[in-house]
């Protein structure tokens, strides 16, 4: 029994570990638009990352997104009400280059992370890449390029679909799409553009706003991988405690029953006048006369 009991929690356990790979496979998504602001409010290029979980899919599940490992994550979150609300998250990991990062999706609403990346300078040229790796298959793509104003020489890689200059003059605007994106299908995008000013588009937001700070342990939302196999054992090791502790009680009440049956029976089975009997000092139950140690216990018994 107890056996069984210990076979059934390992199994639970076990299933409730986190699987990445599992949790990711037949995910789909509707859509993914990434919007790339240079020069916003930090002299880098600000990456929103958004996509939305196709509605054939049943929810929750989890999509991991890849971004480079020089980068700072500064949101996870999701659009509730129009407005941007944090969303659990695991910890970024490392591999390489790249760093992916793990958002736990329930809603089929839009989910996006936000980062800063650092653009390649050499003198007034910057030059930008991004890559989408095809980690799901997406129906739409897009992708939405901002520049400041007074950028020149603009080289994209493919080309834009369409590109101008907004009516104020303060952004070069540009967009490019996809449809039907299968998986392990990549889009890579490459942007060139010449300025001399070092100036920031928002530079209000720069004045009075503080750089979002990186995210770290202390983050609304977030979800430490490394600490759930540890809650998960804790859990399963108090449920085998629990059941061995059920076991030890059971067994030690069998026999105790049986004992007392056992003295119950053997006490009614004497021949002796009652008149005549006595009765052991350690367990209690009748001797008969001529007896030297109880037949119960074993114990010497007293001369009466």
């Amino acid at each position: 029994m107890l056996n069984r009991w210990l076979t059934l929690l390992t199994i639970l356990c076990l299933s409730l570990l986190p699987t990445q790979v599992g949790a990711q496979r037949g995910v789909k998504l509707e859509s993914i638009s990434v919007a790339l602001w240079a020069e916003f409010d930090q002299p880098s290029m600000l990456v929103i990352n958004e996509f939305v979980v196709s509605q054939k899919i049943a929810l929750p599940t989890t999509v991991t997104l890849r971004f480079p490992s020089d980068s700072n994550l500064i949101a996870v979150a999701y659009e509730a009400n129009g407005q941007l609300v944090n969303t659990s998250f695991e910890s970024p990991v490392v591999e390489g280059d790249w760093q992916t990062v793990t958002l736990n999706v329930e809603t089929y609403a839009p989910y996006r992370i936000e980062y800063y990346q650092p653009l390649e300078r050499d003198g007034n040229k910057r030059s930008f890449y991004f890559h989408w790796f095809g980690d799901y298959p997406a129906e739409t793509f897009d992708l939405h390029l901002q520049l400041p104003g007074d950028s020149v020489n603009v080289t994209a890689s493919p080309a834009l679909d369409s590109s101008q200059r907004s009516a104020d003059g303060k952004y070069f605007l540009g967009t490019a799409s996809k449809s039907n994106l299968k998986m392990g299908q990549s889009y890579q995008f490459k942007i060139e553009y010449e300025r001399a000013s070092e100036s920031l588009t928002d530079s209000s937001a720069a004045d009075q706003v503080q750089p979002s700070a990186p995210i770290d342990e202390n983050t609304p939302g977030r979800v430490s991988v490394d600490r759930i196999p540890w809650i998960v054992g804790l859990v399963g090791l108090a449920m085998i405690a629990f059941a061995v502790f059920f076991y030890w009680r059971s067994s030690r009440g069998t026999p105790a029953s049986s004992a007392s049956s056992g003295r119950r029976r053997r006490s009614t089975t004497g021949t002796a006048d009652s008149s005549q009997a006595s009765y052991c000092h350690e367990c209690g139950a009748r001797s008969l006369p001529g007896d030297h140690f109880c037949r119960t216990c074993g114990s010497r018994l007293r001369a009466g």
